[in-house]
């Protein structure tokens, strides 16, 4: 009787403990014992700068019909509500400033809501001039570079230059 009373003993404590070790390990120990818990500063983050220059960003009007004008919105840093809507966007290899805007553009969203992808130049092009991209975020310079001239005339692609330089930065934040 002994044994099974020391056997249930430790069945007890065990069932105990096991719900609380994840509690454990996710608990913010250090705010919830200090009394300055804040739900929302776990959350924030600096927005990356802009990087100054010329970019192009090339939107797939075909895929966001109904949001354009918002998504235009966004990414001139004008105030926008929520866009209930995901993008993908590319960027070209090799195009650092391009993908620092593109980096701060998905800051600005929902964690998921903008996927960034990389890819090599001659084919980012190729799927803008077929209409196969939804979003391009590239510089002044790699547009000339890659010419995308065929990729402006489209029909079904919106271009929404974004300028910036050292002086206007500032002002634009």
């Amino acid at each position: 009787m002994k044994k099974a009373l020391a056997h249930l003993a430790v069945i007890l404590a065990c069932l105990l403990v096991l719900p609380g070790i994840p509690g454990i390990y996710y608990l913010n120990k250090t705010g919830a014992f200090s009394g300055t818990v804040d739900a929302v500063t776990g959350a924030s983050m600096d927005l990356p700068d802009q990087p100054s220059g010329n970019f192009f960003v090339l939107i797939n009007t075909k895929n966001h019909s109904d949001t354009l004008g918002e998504w235009t919105d966004f990414f001139q840093e004008r105030p926008v509500g929520v866009i209930m809507e995901d993008i993908n966007c590319l960027t070209v290899r090799g195009d650092v400033t391009g993908g620092q805007l593109a980096d701060r553009y998905r800051a600005r969203l929902a964690e998921n809501q903008m996927k960034v992808r990389t890819e090599d130049g001659t084919l980012v092009v190729s799927r803008a001039e077929e209409g196969l991209a939804d979003v391009i975020i590239l510089s002044e310079e790699m547009a000339d570079f890659y010419d995308y001239t065929g990729a402006f005339a489209r029909s079904d692609m919106d271009v929404i230059v974004v300028s910036s330089t050292e002086e206007s930065e500032g002002a634009a934040q």
